[in-house]
């Protein structure tokens, strides 16, 4: 399956928690699914920990509607707070979502398959274009639904670095460009397609290699994007 940019804002969703009247904690999740046979499926939520850790009953998840706009869904409506997985050492959490009639109104074409996930230990490369798609400063759900994109390509293979969250060790690739709060949790993808303007190159499927972590600078104003490499994401699914 082939997943465009203009597509691609259907399966990801803003998670935004309230710390008053007027400000907020703002993150990017996407939604996932897996066949357990042909009549059932399992969804999550997955985003980054960090994200996930500061979620409340009060938290509002916020997700495209069929015409483009957005539609502000109370987080619980898809699964108790209580129930997110963490994992042990990286920044990426699940949320499973316990299907209702209720929320079933919002889930079609809403999911990003779990075999689009590259789940092996091995880095993705650095000839390949990566686009990470996620709400920076929790702009683009206001009105009209409009996550915004960015393309990078990656800077490193694996390499294990301090989390900025918890200042443990952990296993991230980074992108030659920044990363900007509100995009973290968002998944960063090779949407499996390239085009000069003259001709279209096409691979098999979309894969998502990571969810984005933050962004390492020093005092020589140098920044990098950190991204969760997603084959910390089997670990979870094998722990449910």
């Amino acid at each position: 399956m082939i997943i465009t940019r203009d597509d691609a804002f259907k399966v990801v969703c803003e998670l935004r928690t309230p710390l008053s009247e007027s400000q907020y904690n703002v993150g990017t999740g996407m939604f996932v699914s897996s066949s357990v046979d042909e009549n059932k499926i399992r969804g999550w939520i997955l985003t980054a920990s960090h994200v996930a850790c500061e979620t409340t009953n009060f938290t509002q998840i916020i997700i495209a509607t069929k015409g483009g706009k957005s539609e502000n869904l109370p987080l619980s409506m898809f699964g108790k707070i209580t129930d997110w997985k963490y994992h042990k050492t990286a920044d990426i959490s699940i949320l499973p979502i316990h299907f209702t009639d209720e929320n079933m109104k919002f889930m079609e074409n809403r999911f990003f398959p779990l075999n689009h996930f590259n789940l092996e230990h091995k880095p993705v490369s650095r000839d390949y274009e990566l686009t990470a798609i996620g709400f920076p400063h929790g702009l683009g759900t206001e009105g009209s639904f409009s996550p915004f994109t960015f393309r990078s390509y990656a800077s490193s293979g694996f390499v294990t670095l301090s989390r900025a969250d918890t200042h443990t060790l952990s296993e991230f690739f980074c992108l030659e460009n920044p990363s900007v709060g509100g995009y973290s949790g968002c998944p960063v993808f090779d949407l499996g397609y390239s085009s000069n303007g003259v001709i279209q190159i096409t691979k098999e499927r979309t894969w998502c290699h990571g969810i984005m972590h933050g962004t390492m600078s020093d005092n020589t104003g140098g920044k990098i994007a950190m991204v969760t490499p997603t084959f910390y994401l089997k670990d979870l699914i094998e722990s449910i």
